[in-house]
């Protein structure tokens, strides 16, 4: 018995002073990791269901060469508890949720298919969830961006967003 509790102790301390630190273990992925960096997730419930979940990671600054424009940029997750049933009329297409960027409505959108090279690299993914590329027109000396979906009954979340 002795031997078993010298020995678990033994290992406890090995594995206490490992140099295995959080970031070693995504080191071949920058791109991953910069958007780890810059991911938000935010849940809408109600009634202590979860009836909504947006995950948003502000692209401008997790992938500054390819999102430096005119624009704020967003990698946008959404998942609906109960959505419709047609999936024409699913996620952000759910006339029941709305998504702004300080108050403005989106000015571009593309659905983000599993080819894109963006696809692999999604911080916090949620199998359930679509994903699109939403970009809004940069408003003059913002320095906080809140992003928030909203359902008229149900509620909101807002993630907020260092500007640049």
């Amino acid at each position: 018995m002795l031997k078993k509790l010298t020995f678990t102790v033994f290992l406890l301390f090995l594995v206490g002073c490992s140099s295995k630190s959080a970031s070693s273990v995504f080191s071949g992925d920058l791109l991953y990791e910069k958007g780890m960096e810059y991911s938000k997730v935010g849940d809408i419930i109600n009634s202590f269901e979860t009836k909504a979940i947006l995950n948003a990671t502000y692209l401008n600054s997790a992938d500054n060469m390819k999102y430096d424009d005119n624009f704020q940029n967003f990698l946008v997750g959404i998942y609906i508890a109960e959505d419709n049933k047609e999936e024409k009329n699913k996620f952000l297409n759910n006339t029941k949720y709305l998504l702004t960027l300080n108050g403005a409505n989106i000015d571009k959108l593309e659905e983000l298919q599993t080819t894109h090279y963006l696809w692999e690299h999604i911080p916090l993914k949620n199998p359930h969830a679509k994903y699109y590329i939403i970009s809004f027109k940069k408003q003059k000396k913002v320095n906080a961006l809140l992003l928030e979906y909203s359902n008229l009954t149900l509620g909101k979340v807002t993630l907020s967003f260092q500007g640049e």
